[in-house]
């Protein structure tokens, strides 16, 4: 996972949609994609890169069906992230990992681990798996939340926090959010060493939506 620290310009930021205007909710769904799109590479990444973690297959099929999940592409009605406490918003989520989940099996390195551990990762078993998740989902859905509250952050900076109390003072607070939900991302890792850019991705996701928006005009 890269843990470099980019510089941001966050001075695009006060040039966001606000509420009820006709650019909010594709601009910010964007966004949102973006950010998950993000944590689940880096995720990925971890998976591959500690397999460790293979020897706890309670944890390890919660992280596989994360990851595998696809970006959640909004819907109209401020609903950018898989909503945790609607029953139908986490089917979805299962839904969108089941085309990813066998072919991130087979990418899974099992040589040198004992047969009772090798046999839980075999691609076949990729049903067995989401059904597993279904009844112990706890880290999952720890991690899908993080995907709400980073985006409940945003949407606090661009619409509440910048007309509120100014730039500057608004974008140490979203960094402080970013960087507590990050933290809790997982009791696997910490990712709140991504902050930086994680913010610089969403900032460059705005950019390039309004960039795109003036270019149409």
């Amino acid at each position: 996972m890269p843990s470099e620290a980019v510089a941001v310009d966050f001075a695009v930021w006060l040039k966001a949609p606000k509420e009820r205007t006709a650019a909010y909710f594709s601009t910010y769904s964007a966004i949102s994609r973006a950010i998950q799109a993000a944590l689940r590479q880096w995720v990925r990444e971890w998976f591959y890169a500690n397999p460790a973690v293979l020897r706890r297959y309670h944890t390890a099929y919660q992280i596989l069906v994360y990851f595998c999940t696809h970006p959640f592409r909004g819907q109209p009605t401020n609903t950018f992230t898989y909503d945790i406490q609607q029953t139908h918003m986490v089917g979805r989520a299962f839904a969108s990992a089941t085309d990813k989940l066998e072919r991130a099996l087979k990418a899974i390195d099992t040589t040198g681990l004992p047969w009772e551990i090798r046999e839980r990762y075999f691609p076949y078993r990729y049903k067995e798996v989401t059904r597993y998740v279904t009844a112990n989902h706890r880290a999952l859905y720890q991690m899908l939340n993080v995907d709400t509250m980073l985006m409940d952050a945003v949407l606090k900076f661009a619409i509440i926090d910048i007309p509120g109390v100014g730039l500057e003072e608004a974008t140490v607070k979203v960094r402080s959010a970013f960087a507590v939900q990050l933290k809790r991302f997982s009791d696997e890792f910490d990712l709140s060493g991504q902050t930086e850019e994680l913010l610089r991705i969403a900032t460059f996701e705005l950019t390039k939506t309004l960039s795109d928006k003036s270019a149409k005009m």
